[in-house]
């Protein structure tokens, strides 16, 4: 995912401690994960595993820090988390990560030319750009890969390219469906939609958390749960009179 998208963010350092940070032992979850996401075996495969580590975040644990070095794709192997963009005061949520989702830096993919490019990018009318953040919201675990070797590796073998070409459009798809939803959907409309995508994540969201990336406040929050509590209610009546 681009920059604008708030999934993968460029020059981000981690926010953890060394302890928290494992070798990978376990290679079985990523190693499926990017066969399934490059339609096929990998070459050189076990070579990027060998560098890869495990992460250990409790709730509330940032993933990075702000414009700092995170030259890492970042593959969600337990719990959920959190991407929120803060621009001009507002902080908004703009996905939410579960077991077997992607996220990262996707400029460290394609080695450093993209990701000097975007140095210094600026908002509309020079107004500031955009704070992208990545924190769990239960306790995860994450594997860190490193960007830059899977860059070299996309430029020598044809899988792994096909792999980061995989990754890029996926994300770009998410995004333009996420602001299809935004623009065009009405909140209802839009927590139906979360809850088909993700019932797992909904059960463990707070209604701030779910306000939040509906673009909503808490209030309307409260009101649209009051509104479908009620529709359950008037449903299970109705079933309960045509079967009496």
């Amino acid at each position: 995912m681009t920059n604008p998208s708030g999934a993968l963010y460029p020059d981000q350092v981690l926010l953890t401690t060394p302890q928290n940070i494992r070798p990978l032992v376990r290679h079985g979850f990523a190693s499926r994960l990017l066969a399934e996401i490059g339609g096929g075996p990998l070459p050189r495969l076990d070579t990027l595993l060998s560098s890869a580590s495990s992460l250990h975040l409790c709730p509330g644990d940032p993933l990075s820090e702000p414009c700092k070095p995170f030259p890492y794709l970042v593959l969600i192997e337990r719990g959920l988390l959190a991407q929120t963009v803060v621009h001009e005061g507002r902080e908004t949520t703009v996905a939410f990560l579960e077991r077997g989702d992607v996220s990262g830096n996707l400029y460290a993919l394609y080695g450093d030319l993209l990701r000097e490019s975007s140095a210094g990018w600026m908002g509309y009318e020079g107004t500031p750009a955009p704070t992208y953040r990545v924190s769990a919201v239960t306790e995860a675990r994450v594997i860190l890969l490193d960007g830059r070797m899977i860059s070299t590796l996309a430029g020598r073998y044809g899988e792994w390219a096909t792999l980061r070409s995989r990754l890029l459009l996926e994300q770009t798809l998410r995004q333009a469906q996420r602001e299809e939803e935004r623009l065009t959907r009405s909140s209802d409309e839009r927590y139906d939609a979360l809850v088909e995508r993700s019932p797992e994540a909904v059960s463990q969201l707070t209604q701030r958390e779910i306000a939040r990336y509906l673009g909503i406040s808490e209030v309307t929050m409260s009101r649209l749960m009051a509104r479908r509590g009620g529709r359950r209610a008037a449903s299970r009546k109705s079933d309960n009179g045509v079967r009496d």
